[in-house]
């Protein structure tokens, strides 16, 4: 096991700190607002493919009803980031993790009474708008009133799990565990299935990078004590 950040693709650009979190927007306020550029979206993001950016309403000045409306379509999941809908990234291999990972977590915290786990449409309310990772686990004892009958949760929970996907950018992933950390999250898994290894954050700019290679074990200390998973294990198919 060896410290590491995860390595940046050699193309992109320095990563850079988030904005500034932006007030609320209403109807109204989003009505006036100038909307953001393609060059203020790379500035933010990294080189989004142009397919994860809804155009309509423009970006920078969408709101939470637009971001209602554009998920009852089932085009798509999407994430509502400083006034823009940002379609999830996501492909086979990715969504196939995401719900092993969502199945082992869930079984773990159920049979233990520990708390609730989400899959990858659980919305959450950060300071940039509504974001879903992949899977997350929230302590019971965060949630004293239960769930939620409708909307998103307003309580950040205390691990959070992405797959990475090609349509990822390594500016994004930085923002999103910059985000998730300022609101209380206390680890983030960062999965990626291509190379088979999972980094463990634990601050922004503290992680370790586990293998499946070097036979680690990825471990759920100190938000889930007892759970534990081989890599080799996380990452196998099933067998014809």
């Amino acid at each position: 096991m060896s410290l590491a950040t995860a390595a940046p693709p050699p193309t992109e650009p320095p990563s850079v700190a988030p904005p500034t979190t932006p007030p609320r927007r209403t109807a109204r306020s989003a009505s006036a607002a100038p909307g953001l550029t393609l060059t203020d979206l790379a500035e933010r993001f990294g080189p989004l493919p142009a397919a994860r950016v809804l155009n309509e309403p423009r970006p920078g000045a969408a709101t939470r009803e637009d971001w209602e409306a554009a998920n009852r379509r089932g085009d798509g999941l999407y994430e509502l980031i400083d006034g823009t809908l940002i379609r999830k990234a996501v492909s086979d291999l990715s969504s196939w993790l995401g719900g092993k990972l969502f199945r082992l977590l869930g079984n773990f915290a159920e049979d233990g009474g520990l708390g609730y786990v989400h899959p990858a449409d659980g919305f959450f309310d950060f300071s940039d708008g509504l974001r879903a990772p992949d899977a997350s686990f929230t302590r019971l004892k965060d949630r004293p009133d239960g769930l939620r009958e409708r909307g998103y949760s307003d309580v950040p929970p205390a691990l959070v799990v992405e797959v990475l996907s090609p349509g990822n950018t390594r500016r994004e992933m930085e923002l999103k565990r910059r985000i998730y950390f300022a609101a209380g999250v206390e680890v983030v898994w960062e999965a990626d299935p291509g190379t088979r290894t999972v980094v463990v954050w634990t601050a922004p700019d503290a992680s370790r990078e586990l293998s499946a290679e070097n036979g680690d074990t990825l471990s759920g200390d100190p938000v889930l004590p007892g759970f534990a998973v081989p890599l080799a294990e996380l990452f196998a198919r099933p067998a014809a």
